[in-house]
């Protein structure tokens, strides 16, 4: 999904900009490089040798190397978390960790969630293994769809009370309220909408009575991640990215405390919209073809056929995705900054409704 505009380092005055600033304030480098310090000598008892990574979208991420020679990432989160906030990111690390046990390609759990001076973070281990995708390119279109299916069938065994714990999603899968939930990022409004852009309300609007149809939530609902995208993932081999059928796989994957509780057809479809951003070249968003491609070899790779009504749910997220991101873009075009090639305003212009209407 958009993330926020905000990376970050330090600026001139010293102080810290980005997500750092939006995580811990307006204060020096210093002062985050000290929380990080004492937080990883009081959850892990070890000292940070350097920190070698600062990084992330909606929270702030550190890559750091400790002084007995292990690499980990810790992840703090934004703001003061409340308690049921606490046992989502909880439950979300009890994902990962069954994932990570299982084999399958995602960092180990080491800690968290846990606070220190009123900010929350998770520790991870260092998992950087195999080389950025391009998933356009059908070999690693099909590695990104099963990798999907995979996970979302190895959680099925997540018992039930951590299942349950999952009750606050990211705001791009809150299609329930829709146009709009109260977006994941405050450098975003959507309160109101420009008429030039209205539009786009308008499609998410269509899209929101079909995903909210009576009926429409019946479907079995599992746990998978909500923002599984080419820039989440990384791939193997190295040649994969224009290798034969079968030869890439997903190597490396992050961000799992995106995972929510969804239907299927849901979950597929919120993949389907976002699959190919950050590919290594063409357009963000999915043509209308390249999103029911990706949406066969979902049902290719869990051996079952989606029901018609099933591809009428998926296919209505695919289009609320599409939707959310392109309300997303408005303000970042407002604030200045160029929009990526093919963006996901311009695919839900020139298609119209046929996301809305896919069929595979």
């Amino acid at each position: 999904m958009i993330g926020s505009l905000r990376q970050g380092g330090a600026v001139a005055d010293g102080l810290v900009d980005g997500i750092q600033r939006a995580t811990f304030g307006a204060v020096p480098t210093s002062t985050v490089d000290d929380w990080l310090h004492r937080h990883v000598r009081e959850r892990l008892g070890a000292d940070v040798e350097e920190v070698v990574l600062r990084s992330g979208r909606v929270n702030a991420v550190f890559g750091l190397l400790l002084a007995g020679g292990e690499r980990v990432v810790v992840k703090v989160q934004r703001g003061q978390l409340d308690e049921g906030r606490t046992a989502t990111l909880a439950a979300a690390v009890a994902a990962q960790r069954l994932l990570a046990d299982a084999g399958y390609p995602c960092p180990s759990p080491l800690d968290g969630p846990a606070t220190t001076g009123g900010l929350t973070a998770t520790v991870d281990t260092w998992l950087d293994d195999g080389v950025p995708g391009d998933a356009h390119e059908p070999a690693t279109r099909r590695a990104v769809a099963r990798s999907l299916a995979e996970h979302v069938e190895l959680l099925r065994a997540l018992p039930a009370g951590t299942r349950e714990a999952l009750r606050h999603p990211p705001a791009w899968a809150v299609y329930q309220r829709g146009p709009w939930p109260v977006p994941h990022d405050p450098v975003f409004d959507f309160s109101t909408t420009a008429p030039e852009h209205a539009w786009i309300d308008e499609v998410a609007a269509r899209a929101a009575v079909v995903l909210t149809r009576p009926g429409a939530r019946d479907h079995e609902r599992v746990v998978g991640h909500s923002d599984w995208y080419c820039g989440n993932l990384r791939f193997s081999p190295s040649s994969g990215e224009r290798a034969d059928d079968g030869d890439v796989r997903v190597a490396s994957s992050w961000d799992w405390d995106s995972v929510v509780v969804e239907s299927e057809p849901v979950i597929a479809g919120m993949a389907a919209a976002s699959f190919t951003d950050s590919s290594t070249s063409g357009a963000q968003a999915p043509t209308p073809e390249e999103a029911a491609a990706f949406l066969a070899e979902v049902d290719a790779a869990r051996d079952r056929s989606s029901t018609r009504d099933e591809q009428r749910t998926a296919a209505a997220m695919v289009t609320w995705t599409l939707a959310y991101n392109a309300r997303c873009l408005v303000d970042v075009a407002a604030m200045g900054f160029p929009l990526p090639q093919g963006s996901t305003s311009e695919a839900l212009a020139e298609h119209g409704d046929a996301y809305l209407h896919l069929r595979w």
